[in-house]
């Protein structure tokens, strides 16, 4: 039986480094942007970032994207 995938919105994860903790660790956050259509392409979704991380005080570590699919026969 084929399997049929059907994409569901995306989720953007932006990941901020705010330098060290007490113990000298890094200290990492993370703010997750949600309901990303999926059809959207990356350097758009780079392009948002990119106008949102100037609006940030910390510096972007990472942008992950996390795309959601549904399965079904």
């Amino acid at each position: 039986m084929a399997v049929i995938s059907s994409p569901n919105a995306s989720a953007i994860k932006v990941k901020f480094d705010q330098g060290t903790d007490l113990n000298g660790d890094r200290v990492i956050k993370t703010k997750t942007l949600s309901s990303i259509k999926s059809a959207a392409s990356n350097e758009d979704i780079m392009a948002v970032v990119n106008a949102l991380v100037g609006l940030q005080q910390h510096t972007l570590s990472a942008v992950l994207r996390v795309d959601n699919s549904s399965l079904s026969e």
